[in-house]
Parts: C-alpha cells; structure tokens; sequence
C-alpha cells in the first residue's frame, strides 16, 4: 500500500494506521454487509500454581490495566476494559477513536507519528456504531472458500 502497488487490499488497522501516519492516504472502508470483528482473551492454564500463577496473574492486571488498552485503541482497535484505557488517552483521542467525533488537533498513532489532522472523523464511526454493524465473529464465512479461489486467482495474476 505505501509504495502505490496496491491500492485496495484487505488491511488490520494497525496497517491503516501505518500507512495514514506516512501522509498517504488510506481509507478504512466499512462494508455495507457489516464488519468482521474478532476478539482476544485471556485466560489462565489449569496447571499453573505457585510463583507462575502468580506471573499470569500479574500480566493480567497490567494488560487490563490502561496503557494497553490506550495503545490499542490508537490502533484502531479496542480493549475490554475501556474504563482503565480512557486514562491512558486525552479527550480529544478519546472523540476521535471511540465517539467518533471529529478531532480537535492531531490524532497520533501509537509511535506518535501523525496520523490525521483536526477535523478528521474516524472511518465507520463511533464505536457504538462500529460494534453494531458487525456481521460476523471470529468465523469463517459461508464464502471463505470462493474468496480464497478468487484472492489466489488475484495474486497469480
């Protein structure tokens, strides 16, 4: 995408981010069938006991804590636990990524490159608005394998 070879391509958003934060611009574009949106957990192995268990426990608290989740979300990601990740990030970050306001100043990706400038709207929307048109969930969808005839056709092409 930032050497102009591509200019549609199936992108993560921290890709988004890296690419906008280079001045090129990259549109997250929202499907009229809905997202596809995935989620990640953390759980805790049965067998840990001890200083271990203690370790996992530990990680987990920090994880949940707020600077990850404030990382996250400048990625255009978000965290479970949004109330610990909002202290990590300003008001005007805050608008921009999860309200879907437009932004009052510069809107940084996580290095603290500058990704958008004031009066940017984030693509999709709200996170309200974002969250209720997903479509899917960590699956595979009834057209997986002829998207994946279809993709392999592109790249041999």
């Amino acid at each position: 995408m930032s050497s102009g070879e591509v200019v549609i391509q199936s992108m993560w958003s921290p890709a988004v981010a890296a690419v906008r934060s280079k001045g090129i611009a990259c549109k997250y574009q929202p499907l009229k069938e809905g997202y596809r949106s995935w989620g990640g957990g953390l759980g805790l192995a049965a067998h840990l006991q001890g200083a271990q268990l203690d370790a996992a426990y530990e990680y987990i608290n920090w994880y949940t804590s707020g600077w990850v989740g404030g990382y996250l979300n400048r990625q255009g990601y978000y965290s479970a636990a949004m109330d610990t990740a909002k202290e990590y990030m300003t008001e005007d970050e805050w608008g921009y990524w999860i309200d879907g306001k437009p932004a009052q100043g510069e809107i940084k990706a996580p290095d603290g490159t500058v990704m958008e400038q004031a009066g940017a709207v984030r693509d999709g929307g709200s996170f309200l608005e974002r969250m209720g048109n997903v479509a899917c969930w960590n699956s595979v969808m009834d057209e997986d394998r002829y998207m994946v005839r279809r993709w392999n056709e592109f790249i041999a092409s």
